[in-house]
């Protein structure tokens, strides 16, 4: 079994997090969710998408 790992950010680092990702799935979020939307989005970016909803959740954006 797979220990449990918990990675504690600031807001800031969260932010940052949060940018690279767009940054990561081609720079332009609206496109991204568009994609998401329509179930278009490959496995990794699946994957980062997931993560950017889990952010915004936490920073509340």
């Amino acid at each position: 079994m797979a220990p449990i790992v918990v990675n504690r950010m600031t807001v800031a680092e969260a932010r940052a997090r949060r940018a690279e990702i767009v940054r990561l799935t081609g720079g332009d979020e609206a496109a991204l969710r568009a994609r998401a939307a329509g179930y278009l989005l490959s496995a990794d970016e699946l994957a980062l998408f997931d993560e950017l909803e889990s952010l915004d959740f936490l920073i509340a954006e």
